[in-house]
């Protein structure tokens, strides 16, 4: 769509200024407007010394931003749901990024961090959502074994050795991954109610049932790469209306809020429960 929109922004009536629509300005890698930024740390001694305490105050609050920005979009890329491998490490990120904002000012370069909704977004894309086999299967023998008034051990012990079967994973890590759901077969024994009143098969698999991440560093590595590459795309680039980059910045915000929790409990807000579906609400129904 943006090469569309593009290409369509060419074929303007010849009475709108040469101006409109308004494209991106910057000059080309290659020409000598684009060195002057690397002169920046021999030009900070001609700066007088009141400019640079009255640039402390702007600094603070873009630091701050920038501090918030990059914790957020760790935090939502990093969720406990995604089941990681690798643990986080937000204070070794921090230092990493505080040498690089360092760096990177002191050469004239814009500094990079985590954004939302990119970061996010890229751990979904690597997720390997529920599989809805493994799912199923699940739910019938769970529904099988309440019908044969099985304990809860028993119940979760079958739909953990159907988990195994299908997903081909070790026994050990399939016990991790189910903790969760364990705790809410094992609640009812544990305190001594009716199975059926705490565990719903369709209900408490499909909050619980586990979501995996392909946790690797060929796609980061490509997107660097192609950060790179884009430097020698910059004729290409230029042509494109700004207009057409905020929409397609817009689209990616728009297209990041489904299975975010805080938009998924705004719109309940204006649906009625008796038009709520009965399973996919029910983590965002418990959670206050």
């Amino acid at each position: 769509m943006v090469v569309v929109w593009t290409a369509m922004s060419f074929s303007v009536p010849s009475k709108v200024p040469s101006g409109v629509p308004r494209r991106l300005f910057s000059p080309l890698a290659w020409e000598s407007a684009s060195l002057q930024h690397w002169t920046v740390i021999k030009d900070m001694g001609r700066i007088p010394p009141l400019y640079i305490f009255a640039a402390f105050i702007p600094a603070v609050m873009i630091a701050g931003l920038y501090f918030f920005d990059h914790s957020v979009a760790s935090q939502l890329a990093q969720q406990k749901e995604f089941n990681l491998k690798n643990p986080s490490a937000y204070h070794y990120d921090i230092l990493l990024l505080g040498f690089m904002t360092l760096l990177c000012g002191l050469i004239g370069l814009p500094p990079s961090n985590g954004v939302l909704p990119q970061s996010p977004m890229h751990t979904k894309s690597l997720a390997v959502l529920k599989g809805q086999i493994i799912r199923r299967k699940m739910v019938e023998t769970a529904k099988e074994s309440v019908k044969q008034k099985a304990s809860n051990s028993e119940i979760y012990g079958k739909m953990q050795a159907v988990f195994i079967e299908l997903d081909k994973s070790p026994e050990t890590a399939v016990a991790k991954e189910l903790e969760d759901l364990k705790k809410v077969v094992m609640k009812g024994e544990n305190e001594g109610e009716i199975k059926k009143e705490t565990f719903d098969p369709e209900k408490h698999i499909d909050a619980y049932l586990p979501v995996r991440v392909n946790e690797q560093r060929v796609s980061n590595l490509l997107q660097s790469l192609l950060v790179a590459a884009s430097v020698f795309a910059m004729p290409a680039i230029k042509v494109i209306p700004t207009s057409v980059l905020w929409g397609y910045f817009a689209y990616m915000a728009i297209d990041s809020l489904p299975g975010n929790q805080f938009w998924e409990r705004m719109l309940l807000l204006f649906i009625a429960p008796s038009r709520r579906y009965k399973y996919a609400a029910f983590s965002l129904l418990l959670v206050p």
